[in-house]
């Protein structure tokens, strides 16, 4: 899949700029593997509580700044069938979900205190052998 499509896949679903890559704000970024001007303009049950609409449930959630507010932009890297990124002592995968030909990872990196969300497309769950199933703990989440 083109990682335009993969955006408008992911990020683009309730973003407040646009819902396609042709919004004229779409900036890729090769480091960073998304969009950079992407912002969560979905809330769910009361205000602030946003959410990436684009993104299965254990992975629509985007966390909170250091002073303690909610993210305006969900951290997640893209990756293109045949890449994938290197789970390790620095990276660990903690937990994972196969969806609908895609493998989204929750990788910490604890030297930095960073998280993000990987969506590697025919990502497989057997590539990250460490990180927990949430396959049957969907139900439990809001």
């Amino acid at each position: 899949m083109m990682i335009k499509k993969m955006v408008e896949k992911f990020q683009c679903p309730g973003c407040v700029i646009g819902s396609k890559t042709d919004c004229g704000k779409f900036k890729f970024n090769d480091q960073k593997k998304r969009c950079t001007s992407h912002v969560l303009g979905t809330s769910m049950g009361f205000p602030g509580n946003l959410i990436a609409v684009g993104l299965p449930k254990g992975f629509c959630k985007p966390g909170f700044n250091d002073d303690g507010n909610v993210k305006r932009e969900i951290d997640v890297v893209l990756w293109e069938k045949g890449e994938f990124p290197e789970f390790d002592k620095y990276n660990i995968a903690v937990w994972a979900l196969e969806n609908d030909g895609f493998l989204f990872v929750r990788r910490y990196a604890p030297r930095i205190n960073h998280a993000w969300t990987d969506i590697i497309e025919g990502g497989k769950i057997d590539m990250v052998p460490g990180a927990i199933n949430i396959e049957n703990l969907l139900d439990e989440m809001d």
